[in-house]
């Protein structure tokens, strides 16, 4: 060993023995892929909070749907801003329409599309005709803007109840037409906040 890994060792096992952590330096790659960093729930919760409060929609709760999880994990999560946290969370289909398949949905606002449509939503107090466990959904931006028109609602399926055990959660054309389908747990949760809130929920969903 020569004397300079000597004098390196030495210092290591001094720093060691100090309770310090010691890292040692490597000199990576440079990739030319571009490193994309994902946007963390609180980030999206804060943006959401200031969103609500320009637009006069709650402050106290907010629903985040995040399409890119797959739909055998809870991907639809009730953050209080309060505690600047998650509080409940549920699992959620998405729709059959575009070529979407249970790993891969594909979103649209197009009218008759059967899709998931992405963006802000105000959740509104006015149930489904057939559906009265569910909450109607106004779009609030281009993305979504058809989504009252096509009947788009957060609503509960047995059909989840049944297959969330698995990892992707089968497309099921009477059960997800682009609505929120989520549990029946997940939605006995949400029509009792629905519920105990004086003002419109906003639900953010994104991918």
């Amino acid at each position: 060993m020569n004397k300079r890994n000597i004098i390196l060792t030495a210092i290591a096992a001094a720093v060691t023995a100090s309770g310090i952590g010691f890292i040692v330096s490597h000199t990576r790659k440079k990739s030319s892929e571009p490193v994309v960093e994902k946007v963390t729930l609180d980030q999206r919760a804060d943006e959401a909070l200031a969103y609500a409060q320009k637009h006069h929609l709650n402050t106290d709760y907010v629903l985040l749907l995040d399409y890119s999880i797959p739909s055998g994990t809870p991907r639809l999560f009730v953050w209080c801003h309060d505690k600047h946290q998650v509080v409940a969370r549920t699992y959620a289909m998405h729709g059959i329409g575009g070529g979407s398949t249970a790993e891969l949905p594909v979103f649209s606002n197009k009218a008759g599309s059967k899709c998931s449509s992405l963006g802000k939503f105000k959740v509104l107090t006015s149930h489904g005709a057939k559906l009265r466990r569910s909450y109607r959904l106004k779009g609030l931006e281009r993305s979504n803007s058809n989504a009252y028109k096509r009947g788009i609602m957060i609503h509960r399926s047995k059909w989840v109840d049944t297959w969330c055990s698995k990892k992707y959660i089968p497309l099921h054309e009477p059960s997800c037409q682009g609505c929120v389908t989520v549990s029946s747990k997940g939605m006995a949760y949400l029509e009792r906040l629905i519920k105990s809130e004086s003002t419109p929920l906003l639900l953010w969903s994104y991918c």
